[in-house]
């Protein structure tokens, strides 16, 4: 779609081998990439990209994906209006996914095509395109992938900071639901590689998921599950 300006937005720390992968699935998909690093050891170099991506070093732990996720939305939105865009899609991955050829460009012709300002892929082999405009519980096969979906950027939308790990992208989902709608769409499913592998390797971040869970049911009156 001509006239739509395309950043993927990656949060990482640590996983070099998977970001590689990451970022080489998008990055002839968009107009640039940009990397949160998390405290990666060593720290994250794109040079070998040529200048198509940045990164921006977010030095917080315990970390808060809201906020690497809104940091890294925030530079799209930046580069954007420096591009002079009137239309920009946000892709948001993280770095463990690996995203099939097309997939930025498919996921923002539904999009675009319909009221909704957020859409993301069917992970269990759906054949319908689902627009969801209710903030409530779902089919869980049809909520969003948290780890990998698009934004309509000149929507505003942002994660709410107080949910840390979990459950700030549940509310995303609600609140783009309200503001036009959600977007599930079949045939795009993407490689997720290491679900959950944060939280195997620190405890500490199901007990914040544990919390982001009780925000929410403040937040909404009830939880997505």
């Amino acid at each position: 779609m001509n006239g739509v300006y395309r950043v993927a937005v990656i949060p990482t720390r640590d996983r070099h081998d998977l970001l590689t992968e990451c970022v080489g699935s998008v990055v002839d998909q968009v107009d640039s990439v940009l990397i949160v690093d998390n405290l990666s050891d060593p720290p994250v170099e794109v040079d070998q990209w040529h200048g198509k991506v940045g990164v921006v070093r977010l030095p917080v732990d315990p970390p808060n994906i809201s906020t690497f996720w809104n940091t890294g939305i925030a530079l799209a939105d930046a580069a954007a209006h420096r591009a002079g865009a009137e239309q920009w899609d946000i892709a948001v991955l993280n770095s463990d996914v690996v995203a099939p050829p097309g997939w930025v460009m498919s996921l923002s012709m539904a999009m675009r095509g319909s009221p909704a300002v957020l859409a993301y892929p069917d992970q269990h082999g759906g054949s319908d395109v689902v627009l969801h405009t209710k903030a409530e519980p779902i089919d869980l096969r049809q909520r969003i992938t948290g780890f990998a979906y698009l934004l309509r950027g000149e929507a505003g939308l942002r994660l709410d900071e107080s949910m840390a790990w979990w459950y700030s992208d549940d509310d995303l989902d609600w609140r783009a639901r309200e503001q036009g709608g959600a977007l599930l769409v079949p045939g795009l499913a993407v490689d997720h590689r290491c679900p959950n592998g944060s939280m195997y390797e620190r405890p500490e971040l199901g007990e914040q998921a544990g919390r982001d869970r009780v925000t929410f049911a403040e937040k909404w009156g009830r939880t997505p599950w």
